[in-house]
């Protein structure tokens, strides 16, 4: 698949394959321009899939046996209608969004289903599946250089003629926006849908809403394939515009009043206001160095730290795998942050050796920050542990006890760390260690940042028990510091300063004659 720099306008996908026709010898190739892409400069994707007219050669009308709620009439006009909108958004916000459009009638290929459901040929399939491949890549390149964003996938319905339905598998395909932002993002007023009823439009649920989305538009095989609904940190909103509001006549307007309310939606959810691709560790004197373990055992919450990352100026960030670390790479750096994801994955990828050299770089020095798996990670509790924290993890039977919001109360030591006054705030738990002294006699005893006020107790957790443990700690190992947040300041709206509070913290000092 063709794909132009990020600078080009437009690009259109050519799809060869082989057909047979009585004019063609056996085996010659057929050009078609049956996919449209564009690659944008915003982290939002617009997706068209069922507006498109044009046969694919060599291919017959699906017949759609066997398939449930066949259907393989186009809609009238989303491709167009998308590509007004994305004139319409780049007029808004001064950027283009990433497009991906179906040229290929639906009769021949369904762009939104799975498969084999979505064709019943060879060529069939192979426009099919370079259709999603241009999600996929788009996807791909949202998350490197954004870390997050959003997938609008555009479609047509006449049940409601001039109403827009929302689908999102009532919910599941934008699990990420809601855990980071609340229900009000997806259902509230300051949500997408709810900027959209600001700009005149009618929609489906009514905003504000408990109501379960209608049961035919909320949503397809595209959202749910892309969102976030079994983690990622891209999330996917199916539009199903009525047929008046796609009709010539009111199409620019329509085009307009959608631009003007993603813009709203994006400038509130979305880093719109950067590009955040990684950046080399050789930077110059004044930048901090930072490592960020991606490899596995890193959950989606990893995408969440870059790009909060992403936002702090005078950081630069280097992307690190277990090979990274085994080789040295430590040496280019600052600090080290382990992410959210599997504590026991990490370290037992990391191994032995790379264990070691994480040990020696904090030792030497070198910073280390570690959130929820990552501070699991950084304990002197499991084998598989980095023994640079002297702590203990409490209850590890039920370290499974759930996700959702707990306030914190600082210490004063917490409060000149962290920045700030307030003594409680509320902040994103998702099942990180309860930390307790450990008592090692070789490791120096850590201060507390804070500690948990309230708690989580689900899947059989006992009552009391998280209340009154450590869920933020700072120590030293040797000449470095280490930092473990047991819930998520990067996924909790407003505090995200504090990963760049503990950056100023751990980072390793210049001036002691260090790298």
């Amino acid at each position: 698949m063709q794909r132009l720099p990020r600078a080009a306008f437009l690009s259109f996908v050519c799809i060869h394959f082989l057909s047979y026709h009585p004019s063609h010898a056996a085996g010659s190739l057929r050009f078609e321009k049956l996919i449209q892409q564009e690659t944008g400069e915003l982290p939002i994707i617009l997706s068209a899939p069922h507006g498109g007219r044009q046969p694919i050669p060599g291919v017959h009308p699906r017949q759609g046996v066997g398939v449930k709620a066949f259907n393989s009439i186009p809609d009238l006009a989303t491709d167009r209608l998308t590509e007004t909108l994305a004139d319409a958004i780049e007029k808004a916000m001064g950027k283009r969004p990433y497009v991906v459009i179906a040229r290929f009638n639906r009769k021949y290929a369904d762009a939104n289903r799975r498969e084999p459901l979505a064709y019943e040929s060879e060529n069939a399939k192979q426009v099919y599946q370079a259709y999603h491949a241009a999600i996929a890549e788009a996807k791909a390149d949202v998350i490197e250089r954004w870390g997050r964003g959003v997938l609008l996938d555009i479609h047509g319905q006449s049940t409601e003629p001039s109403a827009i339905f929302r689908g999102t598998a009532n919910g599941k395909t934008t699990t990420h926006l809601v855990n980071r932002f609340g229900q009000n993002s997806l259902t509230g007023k300051e949500s997408l849908f709810g900027n959209l009823a600001r700009n005149g439009f009618r929609v489906i649920p009514a905003v504000g809403s408990n109501e379960h989305e209608h049961s035919s538009y909320n949503g397809g095989y595209i959202v749910n394939a892309y969102g976030s609904r079994s983690g990622g940190t891209l999330d996917a909103i199916q539009l199903e515009i009525g047929r008046d509001l796609r009709l010539l006549a009111s199409r620019p307007q329509t085009a307009e009043k959608l631009a003007k309310s993603i813009a709203v939606f994006a400038c509130d959810y979305l880093p719109v206001d950067r590009d955040a691709p990684a950046v080399d560790a050789k930077a110059d004197s004044n930048t901090v160095c930072v490592g960020v373990y991606i490899d596995e055992g890193a959950g989606p919450s990893v995408n969440d730290l870059l790009s909060v990352l992403g936002n702090f100026k005078g950081v630069s960030v280097t992307r690190l795998t277990a090979d990274d670390i085994r080789s040295g790479k430590l040496a280019e750096l600052d600090l080290v942050m382990h992410p959210g994801g599997s504590g026991s994955a990490q370290g037992r990828h990391l191994g032995d050796n790379g264990r070691e050299a994480i040990r020696n770089f904090v030792q030497d020095g070198g910073g280390f920050v570690g959130i929820c798996a990552g501070a699991y990670f950084a304990t002197s509790h499991y084998p598989w542990s980095l023994n640079i924290l002297d702590a203990k993890v409490v209850d590890t039977k039920h370290w499974n006890r759930g996700n959702g919001t707990v306030d914190i109360a600082l210490t004063d030591a917490g409060n000149r760390l962290l920045r700030t006054k307030v003594q409680k705030l509320a902040i994103h738990y998702a099942q990180g260690p309860l930390l307790a002294p450990g008592n090692r006699p070789d490791i120096e005893d850590y201060q507390i940042v804070a500690a948990f006020e309230t708690e989580i107790a689900k899947n059989g957790a006992p009552v009391g028990v998280m209340k009154g443990t450590t869920a933020i700690a700072e120590g030293k190992y040797g000449s470095g510091c280490v930092i473990c947040f047991s819930p998520h300041p990067e996924m909790t709206s407003g505090l995200e300063p504090w990963v760049r509070f503990a950056i100023d913290h751990v980072k390793r000092s210049r001036s002691a004659g260090s790298n």
